[in-house]
């Protein structure tokens, strides 16, 4: 019974996705992600803890950490940590 949710979410996220910068891969990439993880995990929260773990890794990774604040990389790091306890 969450697909409706989850629909309705994914509805919302798609009228959010126009809004993020098409230029920057680093911006977008966990955004889009993040839709696609959402109705595949069937938890919004999954889809989420996804996106936050994708922009830190993806910001670190291309060297550029420093646009990344460090509260959206504490919540990676506890996503990353609820998956493996999971």
């Amino acid at each position: 019974l969450t697909a409706p949710a989850l629909l309705f979410v994914a509805c919302l996220m798609a009228r959010g996705l126009s809004e993020l910068p098409w230029d920057d891969v680093t911006e977008y990439a966990p955004g889009v992600l993040a839709a696609f993880a959402m109705p595949l995990t069937f938890s919004i929260a999954n889809g989420i803890g996804l996106g936050f773990i994708a922009y830190a890794v993806i910001k670190i990774l291309s060297g550029k950490s420093r646009e990344c604040s460090p509260a959206v990389m504490i919540i990676g790091l506890l996503f990353v940590m609820k998956f493996a306890v999971v």
